[in-house]
């Protein structure tokens, strides 16, 4: 379990700079979670917090990593596929390093890795979606019927 603290530490709790819409924008990881999921196929979401406020959820081999981002400029909602692609590609090497690291010693079923300075709405979201996991229950709801 250490090491995993330790890769998110060195990996990931950095300051990542994007170019959106022709502007220079600052994303800040701000909190870091790991949890084992029955899937072992590839995906991805996207969910605003706030204004500023992000998590990237990336599920591959068995696990999803949560990744808590703040921006320091308000986003346009048309930005939001170009940025995912953006951090996806940036960050892929180093989730594949965490995930690694996690099949060789990972015995829970979801950990924090990282809260740094997370506001109180990113506190609420890692921290509902940390019980929902070691509870067993569902991590998100339908609104729409399907």
């Amino acid at each position: 379990m250490i090491n995993l603290y330790a890769i998110a530490q060195r990996e990931l709790a950095k300051d990542l700079l994007f170019e959106v819409d022709d502007e220079v924008v600052t994303f800040s990881v701000k909190g870091v979670m790991i949890a084992k999921t029955n899937s072992k196929g590839y995906n991805f979401s996207f969910v605003e917090i706030t204004d500023n406020e992000f998590v990237l959820a990336v599920q591959m081999r068995g696990y999803v990593i949560y990744l808590g981002l703040e921006s320091d400029e308000i986003l346009d909602e048309d930005a939001y596929p170009e940025l995912v692609r953006a951090l996806i590609n940036h960050l892929l090497p180093a989730l594949h390093t965490l995930v690694k690291e996690a099949e060789k010693s990972y015995n829970g079923k979801a950990d924090l890795l990282l809260d740094d300075n997370m506001s109180p709405e990113m506190k609420e979201f890692f921290y509902e979606l940390l019980l929902k996991h070691k509870k067993g229950l569902p991590t998100h709801e339908q609104v729409d019927v399907a």
